[in-house]
């Protein structure tokens, strides 16, 4: 544990995030200032800092001089003018532009030379920068929930934003024990858009009758090893967060098919069906986490081509750790395949390294594997073999690809 942080961080917010944020480098030596607009909240986030230590020294995380020390580097207030020597101040409220631009604003009035950060996960950066007045002191900088466990941050460069400010907030993340990804401030950054196909794909093949929600989460656990099934996943974010996400994303980046949201699932939505914390989503729950599926589809039997056989076949025998049937097959290849492009297409356009997109998608989402180097794993002609075949599938040419030769996980 770092034990000569001098410089205070500031954080504003003193909700969920903001509480995990302020744990995180608290918990690295680092002296936080927590602020929110109100004693109450503060209060109230004070107590919860209490309980998480409290719980890490029962489970022998840490010890219990660990813990006072931590919570003593924490100081609380409901005055901005207590930020005006941080270092950095990272912004996490609501995800709302207008109120963030306003709280920008002030921030960056009382703490003149500080690096202004915002944990934003679906605003423009370069846009919040400008409206603020402070484009050069302003980043990105998404943390994943919770702050103080995810080890992934995501540092957004906006257009304006100054190295000596990227470089810092990176270090900064660094020296916190996280691991850091550069992106450029483009809709969805890594995390948020390479993730999209897990859901959307996995939802036309609902649409389309093809599987079941618990035929289609078997078959990306038990082929892929993926830690859970795109369903339960959705479930526990939340399918009205889910939907949101995918929305902002879609349309920012000017509404392209292969990322159009999924009118079953925006239907499920509109009847409050959100997942978990309403009991009801894809599946539904009960108090006991006990699950059946509750999204029905009559199932017609897979006819595929010759061709998508054969590619389908080719790809899985590198990219599954299992064999499966012909239907399993197809699922998890549909997905990864989508998973894959989306991640072939982000690099093209440059919102990030290839070797940062697959950090960001193993460190963000728990990936098996980052899904470029997985695409080169089982061979990048194999790739744009079977996405040329599903493409020939589909009437909105959502598989295209990238030009061939144009993409590489190195």
């Amino acid at each position: 544990m770092t034990k000569h942080a001098q410089n205070s961080i500031g954080v504003v917010g003193a909700g969920t995030m903001g509480v995990g944020i302020a744990q995180a480098a608290a918990g690295a030596g680092w002296p936080v200032v927590l602020y929110d607009i109100e004693q109450t909240l503060v209060d109230l986030a004070k107590e919860s800092i209490t309980k998480r230590f409290i719980r890490l020294v029962e489970k022998k995380r840490i010890t219990q001089e660990e813990a006072t020390d931590c919570q003593e580097r924490i100081s609380t207030s409901v005055s901005l003018d207590d930020l005006s020597n941080c270092d950095l101040i990272i912004e996490a409220i609501v995800e709302d532009f207008d109120i963030k631009t306003k709280v920008l604003k002030q921030v960056g009035a009382v703490a003149k030379d500080a690096i202004i950060a915002t944990n934003t996960s679906s605003l423009s950066v370069t846009d919040l920068g400008e409206s603020c007045g402070f484009a050069k002191r302003v980043v990105g900088m998404h943390f994943f929930n919770p702050a103080p466990i995810m080890p992934l941050v995501e540092i957004i460069r906006g257009e304006k934003s100054s190295e000596s400010a990227v470089q810092r907030a990176t270090l900064l993340a660094e020296a916190w024990g996280k691991i850091v990804v550069q992106v450029s401030d483009t809709p969805g950054f890594i995390v948020n858009r390479v993730a999209r196909p897990y859901y959307l794909e996995s939802w036309r093949i609902i649409e389309d009758g093809i599987a079941t929600v618990d035929q289609i989460d078997k078959a990306m656990q038990s082929l892929g090893e993926f830690k859970m099934g795109p369903f339960m996943l959705t479930d526990l974010i939340g399918q009205d967060i889910n939907v949101a996400t995918t929305r902002s994303v879609w349309q920012r980046l000017g509404k392209p098919s292969r990322l159009a949201p999924s009118a079953k699932q925006e239907s499920l939505v509109e009847r409050g069906n959100f997942g978990r914390k309403s009991g009801c989503g894809a599946y539904a729950h009960d108090d006991k986490d006990n699950i059946v599926p509750a999204v029905f589809v009559e199932s017609e039997e897979l006819e595929i081509s010759e061709n998508l056989t054969n590619a389908i076949n080719d790809f899985c025998l590198e990219a599954c750790c299992t064999s499966g049937s012909i239907l399993e097959k197809y699922i998890f290849a549909r997905v990864l395949g989508g998973i894959m492009n989306e991640a072939m297409w982000a690099t093209t356009e440059h919102v990030a390294s290839s070797e940062d997109i697959d950090t960001a998608m193993k460190m963000g989402t728990n990936y098996p594997q980052g899904p470029l180097e997985w695409a080169e794993k089982v061979g990048i002609e194999k790739v744009h073999r079977l996405l040329s075949a599903l493409n020939e599938t589909v009437a909105d040419n959502r598989f295209a690809t990238p030009p061939f030769g144009t993409v590489s996980a190195n």
